[in-house]
């Protein structure tokens, strides 16, 4: 049977307008589903190589070794680490170790990206060569600087003589003070690149106008430093330093090769006392708990990164 309407021409069929349905969402709950199902293997491998040793090593942390015999002590080694002259002695070397270092990469990376930034022909050439100390595996690099600081034939002794700084031969390594030193040495050697090359990034990105209107001006070298190029780069710099801490605070390979923590503890960073304590005492117990207590001191300079890196939304959240 045919259904006239008005306004249709004769003999149309109009069939009756049917219902939409609303939306219901299930494409997008299978969607993410499906998401589930392709993110779950990495999450596995995620558990695998990152929580579940990071759980191991705090459950290994409550227990006590004995010689062969393992008993729980719950917090018992963190409460013995509060009473270890030794523990404190590695965070003091650790502390000061990290703030020199740190200090040391800025002052020699920023006159590096300056020095960079400002060249026009063989940028990339000179670019590589003070890359060379970063691309350089740690070991290898530590392993070359014990041969230059060896206190009879190495090269540092030979300069520093033939240009009257010492009187006579250092043994760099045997000494605490001339210890320590070194290995902050090394570490400035190959760190500063890092923060040379952010640096370098966030002066590329000055504007020239901003120095061709201050040169008119009249202002000099320094003040165009001081009011262009450190306020461009106040947020690389405090990123970079953030960075560099939580780099220089896990520094183990450079101390491991050169001195193990000698002479006398003098070198002996928080990486190098959980090994020693570990590997070297057998006290697997007690090492595990400073691991977790260095861990949790880079957890809060990660917290301060990602904070740093969301200015406007953490701002946002305190108001």
């Amino acid at each position: 049977m045919q259904i006239a309407q008005a306004g249709g021409w004769p003999g149309e069929t109009i069939r009756p307008t049917q219902r939409r349905q609303g939306w219901t969402g299930q494409g997008l709950k299978r969607e993410r589903r499906l998401g589930y199902v392709f993110v779950a293997p990495m999450l596995l491998f995620l558990f695998g190589i990152i929580f579940f040793p990071l759980a191991h090593a705090f459950w290994t942390s409550l227990y006590r070794e004995a010689g062969v015999n393992i008993r729980f002590v719950g917090p018992g080694n963190y409460a013995r680490l509060l009473d270890d002259p030794t523990f404190w002695n590695s965070l003091r070397v650790s502390v000061v170790f990290t703030a020199v270092c740190v200090a040391l990469h800025l002052i020699v990376g920023m006159p590096a990206a300056l020095f960079l930034d400002q060249l026009r022909r063989g940028r990339t050439a000179l670019r590589l060569l003070f890359l060379t100390p970063w691309m350089v595996t740690p070991v290898i690099g530590a392993t070359a600087w014990v041969w230059l600081l060896e206190p009879h034939f190495g090269v540092v002794n030979y300069l520093f003589r033939s240009l009257g700084l010492i009187a006579a031969y250092k043994i760099w390594l045997g000494e605490p003070g001339l210890a320590l030193g070194s290995i902050i040495t090394v570490d400035v050697w190959r760190g500063f690149p890092f923060v040379m090359l952010i640096l370098l990034a966030g002066l590329q990105t000055v504007p020239r106008e901003e120095y061709e209107a201050a040169s008119i001006d009249g202002a000099g070298a320094l003040q165009r430093f001081l009011y262009i190029t450190l306020p461009h780069l106040r947020y690389l710099l405090v990123v970079a330093t953030t960075l560099d801490v939580i780099n220089t605070v896990r520094t183990f390979d450079i101390v491991a090769v050169m001195t193990r923590g000698g002479p006398i503890n003098a070198t002996e960073v928080l990486p190098v006392l959980i090994f020693n304590t570990a590997f070297q005492a057998n006290r697997f117990g007690p090492a595990a708990a400073v691991g977790v207590v260095l861990l949790l001191l880079l957890l809060v300079f990660s917290t301060l990164y990602i904070l740093l890196l969301q200015p406007e939304r953490t701002w946002a959240r305190v108001r």
